[in-house]
């Protein structure tokens, strides 16, 4: 038998398809409060939206009728018609929002029209008004949702920790407040304010606030304008890529969007120049006819449908491709593609050309066997073909060295083998939980974004274990007393390093596993140390690498070395 669902059940499935976690509540009151035309708009969070999410703002307000009447499923005053959703500029309407919010949790709404001396105040839960009633109230409305899936336990069972909500929540805010720089902002959670966001003139200045000055200092700008689209934004340089996929946004019209497909158009151009796993930030920004893009695919509307979008896929890529190519970004050694060192070849077409060569050797061989029984700093004089040859090492830039030895030329990257030395040396630390701190001469501060302080001082115990010696100085800044021993102070690679520990940190990777805790360290810190390397360093980093158990490859992946013989070089010249 077919039967009609009461209402407020109804209410409750269309509300699982629309707030399914409190950033989701968050997400349409923000929006609901930028169509109501506000200015100034502020979140007030408590435990992480579980018992409270409030949205102030500075709005037109509503009367007492539509006060009441925006609780009702589908009620709008933006679509009269099948027409009206072809040209839909705005972001929603809250009859969709508040009755699927509301159908979940207890809301409470103030409001006031500039025009009216009194304002009006509406109780709303399990889809019923159980109040309402004039009441004294500022301009604007506020819409308090308390005890998120009070009646739905099951939902509210599979929320996430607090500082899993709560990234989300800062998620959804950034998103909203990013592609509005004109208006002001506030985050407030637990009485702690996380985000103070005064109005700027461009997105670049509001990036600045939520990314920090130094990603803006890396961000290349990008623009195009067609007859299909106008595309406007910033791609991150090669250097700041980050294997979490943190600052990476698409707007189209003014609102966020994702898509895995647009996505590949922007990753495409630095094919070449990121490692594996690494991806690129960036902040972009559509501009399309609104009957030439479908933003109804989605009940969160999170994702949307271009009339054209190959070509958009196009029109996107060569513009970062072009971006990129302006600012220079060129491609570094890979030791994991094979042949491991790319050298220039013949077309072809050429009479000359010779396929490239597969290397194959042996990952255990041991060319310093001879060296281990001669005395450490006497120079072995030996025949060139000799493996005593290898004594001569030759650093070059920062990051390789070259060995001669029997079987030709040996290449060792620098960082993958100091990450490989560092792992054995902080395993044994950290499996039998003993510091590896030292103390530096000079503190080094750092300015974080909100999201990351936050992080940061919630897992100070754990920077701790790792060497970090990480306080608090205030206004979303630490200082760090002490670093992991053996890592190079220099500031770039510290706020790297921090950097990524923090991103592990927000993925779950830490602190659970002493291997893949020292992992994380060796490659943060050999990561840190990207100065150049004299002779000196070079021949004791040859000898390090070469006591390790296991030499050839580094603990976060990769090979630390390989042997270019004489034939291979031969078939390359």
């Amino acid at each position: 038998m077919i039967n009609v669902l009461p209402g407020n059940i109804a209410n409750l499935i269309a509300a699982g398809e629309v707030v399914n976690r409190p950033a989701s509540a968050l997400k349409e009151l923000m929006e609901n409060s930028i169509d109501a035309g506000a200015d100034n708009i502020s979140v007030v969070v408590e435990d992480s939206g579980r018992t409270s999410i409030r949205v102030i703002d500075n709005g037109s307000g509503m009367s007492p009728e539509d006060a009441q009447l925006c609780f009702e499923r589908h009620a709008t005053s933006k679509i009269s018609s099948a027409e009206d959703l072809e040209r839909i500029i705005t972001y929603g309407f809250r009859g969709e929002a508040l009755a699927s919010i509301a159908a979940v949790s207890r809301v409470i709404l103030r409001t006031r029209r500039e025009e009216d001396e009194v304002g009006f105040e509406v109780h709303c839960s399990e889809s019923k008004i159980t109040s309402a009633e004039p009441a004294s109230t500022p301009k604007g409305c506020s819409i308090e949702v308390r005890d998120l899936f009070y009646n739905t336990p099951a939902r509210r069972k599979f929320l996430k920790s607090d500082a899993a909500e709560l990234r989300h929540l800062v998620q959804e805010f950034s998103r909203v407040a990013i592609v509005h720089p004109e208006i002001a902002f506030t985050f407030l959670h637990n009485g702690k304010t996380l985000y103070s966001l005064r109005p700027v003139g461009n997105e670049k200045q509001r990036i600045v606030d939520f990314a920090g000055v130094g990603l803006s200092k890396e961000l290349v700008d990008i623009e195009v304008d067609t007859s299909m689209v106008k595309i406007r934004g910033f791609v991150g340089a090669p250097a700041e890529a980050r294997k979490v996929q943190g600052n990476q946004y698409f707007f189209v019209n003014g609102r966020y969007f994702r898509s895995p497909y647009l996505h590949k158009a922007v990753c495409k151009p630095y094919e070449h120049l990121l490692k594996d796993g690494f991806s690129p930030s960036y902040f972009i920004f559509f501009e399309v006819d609104p009957s030439a893009v479908d933003v109804n695919i989605h009940p969160a509307k999170t994702e949307v449908k271009f009339e054209d979008e190959p070509m958009i896929f196009e029109i996107l890529s060569v513009t970062v491709r072009k971006a990129l190519g302006q600012n220079a970004f060129t491609p570094s050694l890979d030791f994991d593609q094979v042949p491991s060192v790319e050298f220039p070849s013949l077309s072809k077409d050429a009479p000359r050309y010779t396929a490239p060569p597969k290397i194959d050797y042996d990952p255990l061989f041991d060319p310093f066997e001879m060296e281990r029984r001669a005395p450490a700093d006497i120079p072995v004089p030996a025949h060139p073909g000799t493996a005593a040859a290898e004594r001569e090492v030759m650093p070059f830039g920062s990051r390789y060295i070259a060995v001669p030895v029997e079987e030709g030329l040996m290449v060792i990257d620098v960082p993958r083998a100091r990450e490989r030395i560092l792992y054995e040396e902080y395993f044994p630390l950290l499996a039998e939980k003993h510091p590896v701190t030292e103390q530096s001469l000079y503190p080094l501060t750092m300015d974080l974004s909100p999201e990351d302080h936050e992080l940061a001082l919630d897992n100070a115990d754990l920077f701790a274990r790792l060497g970090f010696d990480l306080r608090d100085l205030g206004q979303n800044s630490i200082v760090l007393y002490g670093l992991p021993a053996g890592m190079n102070p220099d500031r770039k690679g510290v706020e790297e390093a921090v950097a990524a520990i923090i991103d592990d940190i927000r993925q779950g990777k830490l602190g659970d596993d002493a291997a893949r805790d020292a992992a994380i360290l060796a490659h943060s810190v050999a990561c840190a140390d990207s100065g150049s390397i004299d002779r000196a360093g070079a021949q004791l980093l040859v000898r390090q690498l070469l006591g390790c158990r296991q030499p050839d490859t580094a603990p976060a992946g990769g090979r630390t070395f390989t042997i270019l013989t004489d034939e291979d070089l031969e078939k390359k010249l």
